[in-house]
């Protein structure tokens, strides 16, 4: 399988679409702000969206999941914990200033160490609440498709509803630090990183936390 990772809008939001190494079978993960091109992207490749996948459910993350359900046809994928978040979609979009389109109806609640992906692309949801109740972590081969739980060098913030610092910390360390150092992390903002890369310099969570604790 494929993992591509589009930045797109003013967040510097990551938009991934997982493929196939064969068929036109594809998965998107987190339709975000000003995403029209991925759409252009996969009308082009004649890419079939089997799913689309939500790590969760902050405005810039599902801000155009009803744009990109109406125009594939995908279901709608979500975490139950996060779903109060998404429900709220047009009180977030309105405070920060942004329009409403309005949201698709959420076919599956994902749960944890579940199946997600599609024959061919393989991929598995791990619980990795913190940043928000439902922030899920889609394994693949990969690497980590993690959201906004961890970046390079940086943590997702726990200042926003739902948030919980310690729960954060516990999610880094005891589920995605369990991984080989080798392992990719793709954020949802950002460069990509390292598991190892974080646990030796990640001033929040990593080695240098923990010497200054």
């Amino acid at each position: 399988m494929r993992v591509e990772r589009f930045s797109v809008g003013p967040l510097d939001n990551n938009l991934y679409l997982l493929t196939a190494a064969s068929g036109t079978e594809a998965i998107v993960v987190d339709p975000s702000l000003e995403s029209e091109q991925v759409l252009a992207e996969i009308s082009r490749r004649g890419l079939d969206v089997k799913r689309i996948l939500i790590t969760h459910a902050h405005i810039d993350h599902i801000h155009a999941v009803k744009r990109f359900h109406d125009s594939t046809g995908a279901p709608v994928w979500l975490h139950a914990a996060d779903r109060p978040l998404y429900e709220r979609g047009a009180e977030q979009a309105a405070g920060i200033g942004l329009s409403w389109q309005g949201s698709a109806p959420i076919a599956h609640a994902i749960e944890e160490g579940e199946e997600v992906g599609v024959p061919g692309i393989e991929v598995r949801a791990i619980h990795t609440p913190g940043h928000s109740p439902g922030s899920v972590t889609f394994v693949t081969k990969e690497g980590l498709i993690a959201g906004d739980v961890l970046f390079r060098g940086s943590v997702g913030r726990t200042d926003l509803p739902g948030g919980d610092w310690p729960t954060l910390v516990r999610s880094i360390r005891e589920r995605l630090f369990r991984f080989p150092g080798e392992t990719r992390v793709y954020p949802g903002h950002g460069p990509e990183t390292t598991i190892g890369l974080e646990i030796r310099t990640n001033p929040f969570v990593g080695e240098p936390a923990l010497e200054g604790a």
